[in-house]
């Protein structure tokens, strides 16, 4: 059965769908021999999009399970990082976030900066993934990146809770440059619900904004935060 997988999965006259189903196959019985079979389609950037995503997706499963320091699966994602095919590095990124290595951090920044759309959410969601090691970072997003990039550091900065983020958050709601940016900024504070009287303060202040929607979110971060210290 594998050595037919295997064939299926190198022969490019195989439909996409019956290539994918070989890669499942070979998965669900994984043996190590596969990797090189895998890393040799996966390399073939004339191959099908979808067969090298399917292959990428694999490559990040697998390496969720790798805990040695030399990952063979991360190795490969991040040389193919910057794939022409869109599809290709969307799925590439979606593989870094499930390894979940503090490596794939600067391709998963750089990727907030790609001009298409999914692979900038993919990214995003892979950042949030790997937990404290990326919270240095996001703030150094939060203080000097692009603005979309920004956005993306407040709100992952409020998913993950960090308090160390706090400073950095307050002041880009006082420097008032951009109310999505604040609006989201003010989210974070709420979701890491430290009323220290400088949070509260600078909640107060956009609860009186005249943005609404910077003034709900103030409100609901205060409720928030409300009901962490009680």
């Amino acid at each position: 059965m594998s050595e037919e997988a295997i064939h299926i999965l190198k022969e490019k006259s195989y439909s996409p769908k019956r290539r994918m189903d070989a890669i499942v196959a070979l998965t669900e019985n994984f043996n190590l021999a596969y990797f090189g079979v895998f890393e040799e389609v996966f390399q073939d950037t004339t191959d099908h999009p979808d067969v090298r995503s399917a292959l990428a997706l694999t490559f990040g499963k697998l390496g969720s399970y790798m805990e040695s320091t030399d990952n063979p699966c991360l190795n490969v994602l991040l040389y193919f990082a910057d794939d022409d095919s869109v599809t290709v590095r969307n799925y590439i990124v979606q593989a870094l976030g499930m390894i979940g290595r503090e490596e794939a951090i600067p391709v998963l920044l750089n990727a907030l900066e790609d001009d298409d759309n999914v692979v900038f959410h993919s990214a995003a969601d892979s950042l949030g993934r790997l937990g404290r090691p990326v919270v240095p970072h996001l703030i150094r997003l939060l203080e000097q990146g692009a603005e979309d990039a920004r956005c993306v550091a407040a709100w992952k900065l409020g998913e993950l809770r960090y308090v160390e983020a706090i400073p950095d958050l307050i002041q880009v709601i006082e420097a008032g440059e951009n109310t999505e940016l604040m609006a989201l900024s003010v989210w974070a504070l709420g979701e890491i619900g430290f009323g220290s009287a400088e949070v509260l303060s600078i909640l107060n202040q956009a609860k009186a904004h005249e943005n609404p929607d910077l003034h709900q979110r103030a409100q609901m971060a205060m409720k928030k935060i409300a009901r962490h210290c009680n």
